[in-house]
């Protein structure tokens, strides 16, 4: 009798969680939010070797890096290459291509100039950079080596039938694809996503469906194969996928941060408008939270490094992405807001750039500063011990 009794209880559990668990799937549209668990439960889920990050040396950028040039990017593991603009003679003859190797204390002129005037990016491997500049026959993307000097044009928009809506031109992570977005000069609804392919050196444009908002948008990156769009408006981060000739939204999300970058051919992280680092899975529609209270970050090159500010605060943290978890995570400097960060190729320094409150090691023991900060907003570069 006592076996019956605890039967029925189970069945009638049972029935009771699957009528619960049916009254709340009826909305079409489903989301599974995985969060992430303890910090014993991160260490433990299966990282084998890890190391957090130690500070080596902080090296304080030239003033000319803050005041007379712009920073592109690193061409390799040590090196920047930056525009100068300070020339009289820069707003005919071009931009002057310059490099900054270690210590970082002077500038070093390069072979070749950039136009004054258009939009510019410079390659995930440093080797190249872009820019959209007028030409005789119209406006052309350029590609211009850093290493042989040679360059390839590819006819582009913007023209008289198409205006630019990108702030930037954007590199897939393999290094194949430069695209941004460009709007209809007659019809301000069509959107077209403009993709230039490095090796065929074509330029194709393809219509953009289902995006929601684009009064502000800053950026749209493709995936290795091209296949997806990681679009960024300023207000909301969507997903795009290729279909034929074209590409439409599949997922779009509130992202008062505009910050968003490839993890992976499948999944992307971006900033919610709350403040959460998601990291989206666009194969089974898979949220998980990597971090909460979330200001700005990076990741490396190989999307196994992040750098991320908290909470508002002027700290920078770096640790490593595994799956859905961020392990082994450490401040390596306090003291600014970063407006832009920027790994070197393979992930051993960072570049940063922002606005200064005060300058001190984040931790008991950590190198100071090499040179002494005259000027308060400097780039400076963190080298971390290998």
């Amino acid at each position: 009798m006592t076996k019956l009794r605890r039967r029925c209880t189970l069945f009638a559990l049972a029935a009771l969680i699957l009528l619960l668990t049916s009254g709340c799937m009826g909305g079409p549209r489903s989301e599974t939010i995985v969060i992430p668990g303890t910090d014993d439960d991160q260490m433990n889920s299966g990282a084998t070797t890890g190391q957090s990050f130690r500070v080596k040396t902080i090296y304080r950028l030239p003033a000319s890096a803050a005041n007379g040039a712009q920073l592109l990017g690193w061409a390799n593991n040590a090196d920047l290459v930056a525009l100068s603009a300070e020339s009289r003679a820069a707003t005919s003859t071009g931009l002057q291509l310059q490099r900054l190797a270690p210590p970082y204390e002077q500038f070093q002129p390069m072979e070749g100039t950039v136009p004054a005037a258009g939009w510019y990016a410079l390659s995930p491997d440093g080797t190249r950079t872009a820019f959209i500049a007028k030409a005789k026959t119209g406006t052309e993307l350029t590609l211009a080596s850093l290493t042989d000097g040679k360059s390839a044009h590819m006819a582009a928009p913007p023209n008289g039938q198409w205006q630019m809506l990108s702030g930037s031109l954007s590199w897939s992570n393999n290094g194949r694809f430069v695209s941004y977005l460009v709007v209809s000069a007659e019809e301000r609804g069509q959107l077209r996503i403009v993709v230039c392919d490095t090796v065929d050196r074509t330029a194709e444009l393809y219509p953009l469906t289902g995006l929601q908002s684009y009064g502000e948008l800053i950026k749209v990156a493709l995936s290795d194969d091209g296949s997806g769009a990681l679009i960024d408006t300023g207000k909301t981060v969507a997903f795009a996928k290729r279909n034929g000739d074209g590409y439409a939204v599949q997922y779009d999300r509130p992202s008062g941060f505009g910050e968003s970058a490839w993890v992976g051919e499948s999944q992307f992280a971006f900033l919610g408008s709350d403040g959460t680092l998601f990291q989206y899975d666009i194969r089974n529609g898979e949220l998980s939270v990597l971090l909460e209270k979330v200001d700005s970050f990076r990741l490396s090159a190989d999307r196994k490094s992040i750098a991320y500010t908290q909470d508002e605060k002027d700290t920078i943290f770096a640790g490593k992405l595994q799956g859905n978890n961020i392990l082994y995570s450490e401040a390596v400097y306090q003291g600014v807001y970063p407006l832009r960060m920027d790994w070197s190729l393979d992930g051993g320094a960072l570049l940063v750039d922002g606005r200064k409150r005060y300058a001190h090691a984040a931790a008991q023991g950590m190198p100071a500063v090499e040179s002494n900060p005259v000027v308060d907003q400097l780039p400076f570069i963190i080298r971390f011990r290998s």
